[in-house]
């Protein structure tokens, strides 16, 4: 009867994330309308960072209860969800996913941030590191938002109330703190009663579904051909979830990675990276057989995660 009822708060907490990030989206977006921001800028800080919503409360909130393994893992799996799956699912969605010569930039810093990051968690993520990560965040959205000598958008202002906002975006982040506590609290039952890894649960499980949001945002944007956003969202994403959520969570505490985590998982999400560059530098865009390449390394993955690693 105990694991009927972990399993119903495992995915009631989930939908109450989900929906609780979704609703501050929206309702943030619009606050930020009220004093005229661009969509620009609210796609890329606002969006960006409500879309990671879901990984940084359940990494933080993870290590609060103790369990950094889970942080770790659930960032990492994340971010290889986000191009395996994710990414994987929006190519094969539409004939070819564009890359343009800025997505190829910032998917250069991509790279070259995992391959920071991983250094950083081999070596144990302590409070002096997460500070540089998020020293680092804010260098990312200075280079994203600086001013590039173009004449200043004029954006239709927002005139909801906004008192009626701000109570909808704190009921939003409200929901998103309680879907997290119940996902963390549940996911511990399970690793102790099957006797499952912390990171484990984190890298598979809880990365999955903390990656929806990512997921519905990409198949959107394919569908209504807009590729910048669909790899900005992905591109945008995995960087917040290294500087963001991991530099946060390492602020509240240390975090120490498993072996299997530094022999295994590390290197599936720096390949996953690199492929990635990859496909964008030498073909320009992802096809459909790029897709299903991608959908069969992510099945490949899960695959030795549970029947071999």
């Amino acid at each position: 009867m105990e694991t009927f009822i972990q399993i119903f708060f495992f995915f009631g907490g989930l939908a109450l994330l989900l929906k609780g990030a979704l609703f501050f989206t929206e309702n943030a977006s619009k606050m930020a309308k009220r004093f005229g921001v661009s969509d620009m800028v609210i796609g890329l800080t606002v969006v960006a960072i409500a879309s990671t919503l879901p990984e940084f409360t359940v990494s933080v909130t993870s290590v609060l209860k103790g369990s950094s393994g889970m942080a770790i893992g659930n960032v990492i799996g994340s971010n290889i969800a986000n191009i395996g799956l994710v990414l994987g699912l929006a190519s094969i969605l539409t004939p070819k996913i564009i890359a343009k010569k800025k997505d190829l930039r910032q998917a250069y810093i991509l790279l070259l941030t995992t391959i920071i990051v991983t250094v950083f968690i081999i070596n144990g993520l302590t409070p002096i590191l997460g500070s540089l990560l998020l020293a680092g965040l804010f260098i990312h959205f200075y280079i994203v938002l600086r001013p590039k000598g173009h004449k200043k958008e004029r954006v239709k202002r927002d005139t909801i109330p906004a008192p009626k906002v701000i109570l909808y975006c704190l009921l939003g982040g409200a929901a998103v703190i309680m879907g997290a506590q119940l996902i963390v609290s549940s996911a511990k039952f399970f690793t102790t009663a099957l006797n499952i890894s912390e990171t484990t649960i984190g890298l598979t499980i809880i990365a999955v579904g903390t990656s929806l949001p990512e997921l519905a945002n990409a198949v959107a944007a394919t569908l209504k051909k807009l590729h910048g956003i669909a790899l900005g969202n992905i591109i945008g994403s995995n960087m917040l979830n290294m500087l963001l959520v991991l530099g946060t969570s390492s602020m509240l505490g240390s975090l120490a990675a498993e072996g299997m985590l530094l022999t295994y998982s590390i290197p599936f999400l720096l390949l996953f990276t690199f492929i990635l560059v990859a496909l964008m530098k030498v073909e320009n865009k992802l096809t459909r057989l790029d897709g299903v390449a991608l959908l069969i390394l992510y099945g490949f993955f899960l695959y030795l995660k549970f029947f071999v690693v």
